[in-house]
């Protein structure tokens, strides 16, 4: 564990010296700032809500993922420094997991820094704070899917762009089937609703916390950090 620590104290360190964190953020709070003056100026009334930037902010979070991880390994492939990690005594579920707890660190800043919406929206009406916690826990359950999902992206190219792309896919399928679901026959319909990323997440924006959920999106999170690390383990065969 302690590999894959300081991997990712590298990694998010990396993340700050490069223009990629501080881009990211100005496009997420920069559009979530946007979201919120236009709701608040809509008039909330006496009970303020957050769901609404839940959504906004659940959905910003999709496009930010594969940006993030999109170079966590895809670069060390193109560079060839991943045979260079992988000659040394570190695992190769080390590898991806301290590479997965960078992306983690940065995306819990942003949400962190993202409590000024709530704090501010207080002031305007009742704010239930039971209610927007449980929407904040989504919200991290959610990037701890995204990023997993980002993770395993970056993991089978050596190209950022394709990263990008195949993340972006993966996600948009979990946003979306869904609503796929409701269209085919009862049985598909709960199966797509039950891996569906937005139906376990409504309920947690809610403030109620489902058990189920909760085990989703880690589960779907310990499918991708093993299938990242299987593309790892290939990697070292070729």
């Amino acid at each position: 564990m302690r590999n894959a620590l300081t991997i990712a104290g590298k990694e998010l360190r990396s993340y700050f010296i490069s223009p990629m964190a501080y881009a990211v953020m100005v496009f997420f709070f920069g559009l979530c700032g946007l979201i919120f003056v236009l709701y608040i100026s809509s008039g909330p009334g006496a009970d303020a809500d957050m769901r609404p930037m839940f959504h906004s902010m659940l959905f910003l979070s999709l496009i930010v993922s594969p940006v993030l991880t999109m170079g966590l390994l895809s670069t060390e492939r193109a560079t060839g420094t991943i045979e260079l990690l992988m000659t040394k005594p570190v695992r190769d579920i080390e590898v991806a997991i301290g590479k997965y707890l960078a992306a983690m660190a940065l995306y819990a800043i942003l949400l962190l820094v993202s409590l000024e919406f709530p704090l501010a929206m207080a002031k305007f009406g009742h704010l239930d704070w039971s209610a927007t916690m449980g929407g904040y826990l989504g919200l991290l359950l959610c990037g701890v899917a995204f990023m997993s999902i980002g993770v395993f992206a970056s993991s089978i190219t050596d190209n950022q762009i394709a990263a990008i792309v195949v993340g972006l896919l993966l996600l948009l399928f979990f946003w979306l089937i869904g609503f796929l679901g409701a269209a085919a026959s009862p049985t598909l319909g709960d199966v797509a609703k039950h891996i569906s990323i937005l139906e376990n997440f409504q309920d947690l924006e809610k403030g109620i916390i489902d058990t189920k959920s909760i085990l989703y999106f880690l589960s779907l999170a310990g499918f991708m950090i093993f299938l990242a690390v299987r593309s790892l383990e290939n990697r070292r065969t070729v």
